[in-house]
């Protein structure tokens, strides 16, 4: 995908309505994360585009809080959203699509500059994204989707 971005996937079995709640919904990804942060849900969330949910970060982080907007969600299709870290802008594309009697999920996550966080914290993380740095430590290679497929099969 290149220097500014990381792609992942994994094929699982199951009900395609499980499987997208757990892949997809705020409040159940907390779940089985390896990177724990507490999900904020507002009164009027929905799974729908213009709406949103905070993820209040630990001490390893800084007490950093990022607002994560949903841009897309198409039910067991498409689940888009962003939000800005420490100088960074997340763009979150995960999709699911039916293959040999199973799902295939993915998950593609794209960095670039904002505006956002301490000064400091931005120079950087506007280096590791220019050097490729930021994409490298981000990427899980699907550690993440290994934790999903462990919670969906004890569902």
């Amino acid at each position: 995908m290149g220097y500014a971005s990381f792609t992942n996937w994994r094929r699982l079995d199951g009900d395609p309505d499980v499987i997208w709640h757990a892949f997809t919904h705020p409040v159940e990804t907390g779940l089985y994360e390896e990177h724990k942060t507490e999900t904020v849900l507002g009164p009027d969330f929905a799974m729908a585009a213009g709406h949103g949910w905070d993820s209040k970060h630990g001490e390893e982080c800084d007490f950093d809080v990022v607002r994560w907007t949903i841009t897309r969600h198409v039910p067991n299709e498409v689940f888009e959203f962003s939000g800005k870290q420490r100088g960074i802008r997340q763009n979150v594309v995960l999709t699911m699509e039916a293959a040999d009697g199973g799902h295939i999920v993915t998950e593609t996550i794209h960095f670039r500059p904002a505006l956002a966080g301490r000064p400091g914290a931005q120079l950087l993380s506007w280096l590791l994204l220019a050097t490729g740095l930021l994409a490298k430590v981000g990427n899980d290679h699907g550690e993440n989707l290994d934790l999903l497929e462990q919670h969906v099969a004890a569902m």
